[in-house]
């Protein structure tokens, strides 16, 4: 896949597997996954998959799963001997779909799903989520602040100028921001940001920037890393919050 050049995006390196029937959902679902861009491999049933390693070009490494149709008391095999077929070493689960009980996502994370996209998400939470499940997240002691995937649009200020932003993710230390045209590293900014039924302005600055094609090798989308001057406690726990309840749809 050739992403346009001037792409608010970087392309993904492995091939994603999106595994359902054929549905309205599981289109809407491929668009959004080559928008990222990311090339989508489709297959109906992870028990009857035909993929084999000599017709996989490319192996993916995470797997997109309607959580309705995982059987958790044969799903960790079916992944395993899915591995063996396509040749592949690592293949990490999402479930997505309405949001299970609590009794049926214990049944998920015993079979070994821990990663979830549950109810209605956005661009960015795919994004994030898959960058999550190729990362060594799993392996890592949290820490630091939590942070979520956000798809608020906002505006950013500096120097007298006004730049239009999306937040991709945040936390209550700072968060990442999508814009073309990201204001240089090190400049002082405010950041306009709706929280607690309210438009909260925030300070801080730019850590770093990204911008595809540059010589990174970030899969982040085009746009800046900003870090927020000191808060007060109920703006802190504000985002908190936020945040917190965006997890809840993410992991299992």
């Amino acid at each position: 896949m050739n992403p346009r050049k001037n792409s608010l995006y970087t392309a993904m390196r492995d091939p994603i597997l999106l595994l359902g029937a054929p549905s309205r959902i599981q289109d809407l679902l491929a668009r959004e996954l080559r928008a990222l861009p990311a090339e989508v491999l489709r297959d109906e049933d992870i028990a009857g998959s035909s993929l084999r390693a000599d017709g996989v070009h490319r192996k993916p490494s995470v797997a997109l799963v309607p959580e309705h149709e995982i059987r958790t008391d044969a799903f960790e095999q079916q992944l395993a001997e899915l591995r063996i077929r396509t040749g592949v070493e690592r293949l990490v689960p999402i479930a997505f779909g309405r949001a299970p009980s609590e009794a049926r996502r214990r049944a998920l994370r015993s079979a070994g799903v821990e990663l979830a996209l549950f109810g209605r998400f956005g661009r960015h939470a795919l994004r994030f989520q898959i960058n999550r499940a190729v990362s060594s997240w799993a392996r890592r002691r949290p820490r630091g602040e939590l942070r979520a995937p956000m798809e608020w649009r906002t505006r950013t200020f500096s120097s007298g100028r006004e730049k239009a932003a999306r937040c991709y993710s945040l936390s209550s230390g700072g968060g990442y921001f999508v814009t073309p045209r990201p204001w240089v590293v090190g400049s002082e900014l405010a950041i306009e940001l709706p929280l607690a039924r309210s438009k909260l302005l925030l300070s801080g600055h730019i850590l770093y920037t990204h911008v595809p094609g540059a010589g990174e090798d970030r899969a982040l989308p085009r746009g800046m890393a900003v870090a927020f001057d000191p808060l007060s406690l109920q703006v802190r726990e504000a985002i908190r919050k936020d945040v917190t309840a965006t997890q809840h749809s993410l992991l299992v």
